[in-house]
């Protein structure tokens, strides 16, 4: 009876296990793609974005059933909401979102739950950094007036601000010309807190180079690409000399039509800058005299005063030029009333005769004060004012002072005397 009675126990629990076993509630393993999301260091406020698969494995019971969240960081978002089912095998991709607000480490973990409370978790680590802030010391380099097989090198220097949250990554290039970077160097990393300096080599072959040194680089706070703007001139300074040089030779030889050709040369290789704008001017004085002399347009007087007052009211050449432009105004002047102010031809007579009562023009020495202070006297007869007219006459002409102030006696004797200088 004892022995039937331990039979029917055993038997019994061997029952309650088997039913207990047959109870068993479903198993999971929830595996993540990458097993930790690292997102590095990312600018502040700036997004990245990062795939994640999340898989129910074939070792799991049964299907998956449960939510997705991401705990303990705002900073990071996904773009998945609702509920998460998985079959056996099957896995889904979410992407997380990354956007730091401040300067500091971020670490967060995204969770898969379900209600039967089985937790599955990742790790999701970032860094917020400060953006790239940089400097150059130079927005343009300006090489000036270099001579043709000459070479001239002026320096750039790039800073990356200490504050930068990452290396400062430069791409610098320049297009084909007279400018290079000596080296060869066009990247730069530059740490935070250093600084870098390159050397732009200037090597003129035209007369006149502008271009501009593009840099591209990783600051979200800087227009991109910034640049630098690179001028420079081959020096022709002597090939205009030579032209002026030439053209005052001409002149003096009484080859007015040539000279004029040189000195239009000369003026036409000054226009490509305004370093050259002085001996533009010198140029331009001496074409008002060749065109004086040639005299091959009808209106060669009014030609020659306006380049004489163009000269003049510059003033950037030699103060003998200066004169010298003053005397040739006043002296087309008086050819061309009708055209020119006559104050202007007074003014300037005035002021080379104060200055110079002996003026004489050095590339024609038969023009002198005397020409210029007839100017004086034609001018002031044209306004009327025959007694100034009279007085200028009786310094030029004190053999037959003094002179009449009866506008047709002093006509005549204006005509008589221009006739003889």
């Amino acid at each position: 009876m004892t022995f039937r009675k331990f039979l029917y126990l055993i038997s019994v629990l061997l029952c309650f296990i088997i039913s207990c076993e047959d109870k068993k509630g479903p198993s999971f393993e929830i595996t993540f793609d990458p097993t930790e999301q690292l997102f590095g260091q990312i600018e502040i406020n700036q997004i990245v974005s990062q795939r994640i698969q999340i898989k129910n494995t074939n070792n799991s019971s049964e299907a998956f059933v449960g939510k997705i969240k991401i705990m303990d960081s705002p900073n990071f978002r996904m773009d998945f909401s609702g509920v998460l089912t998985l079959q056996k095998n099957e896995s889904k991709e979410i992407f997380v979102t990354f956007q730091p607000s401040t300067a500091q480490e971020y670490n967060a973990k995204l969770a898969v739950t379900n209600d039967n409370d089985d937790y599955f978790e990742m790790y999701l680590r970032g860094e917020g950094v400060a953006p790239v802030s940089f400097l150059f010391d130079k927005i343009k380099l300006e090489f000036g007036l270099v001579q043709p097989g000459d070479i001239k090198d002026l320096d750039v220097s790039f800073s990356n601000n200490a504050t930068s949250g990452n290396n400062l990554e430069l791409t610098l290039s320049i297009p084909s010309s007279d400018f290079s970077i000596l080296g060869g160097v066009n990247i730069l990393t530059i740490p935070p807190g250093q600084s870098e300096i390159i050397t732009v080599r200037y090597l003129p072959t035209i007369n006149t180079s502008t271009k501009s040194l593009k840099i591209t680089h990783n600051s979200s706070v800087r227009t991109n690409p910034a640049d630098i703007i690179l001028t420079g001139l081959m020096d022709i300074t002597a090939s205009i000399n030579t032209s002026i040089n030439n053209g005052w030779t001409k002149f003096e030889d009484g080859n007015y039509n040539e000279s004029v050709t040189m000195f239009f040369d000369a003026m036409n290789k000054a226009r490509v800058n305004s370093v050259y704008d002085s001996i533009y001017d010198e140029a331009m004085h001496g074409l008002g005299w060749s065109e004086l002399f040639n005299r091959s347009k009808n209106d060669y007087a009014f030609v020659a005063n306006n380049y004489f007052l163009k000269a003049a009211n510059n003033q950037l050449f030699s103060m003998s030029s200066y004169y010298d432009a003053l005397a040739g105004f006043a002296i087309s002047g008086v050819l061309t009333f009708e055209k020119t102010n006559i104050q202007y031809i007074l003014s300037a007579a005035n002021t080379v005769l104060n200055d110079y009562p002996n003026y004489q023009f050095s590339h024609k020495k038969s023009i002198n004060y005397k020409h210029v202070r007839m100017a004086l006297i034609q001018a002031y007869y044209y306004l009327g004012k025959y007694n100034e007219s009279a007085s200028e006459m009786n310094i030029l002409d004190p053999a037959n002072s003094p002179h009449s102030t009866d506008p047709i006696e002093l006509l005549t004797a204006i005509q008589y005397l221009a006739g003889s200088l």
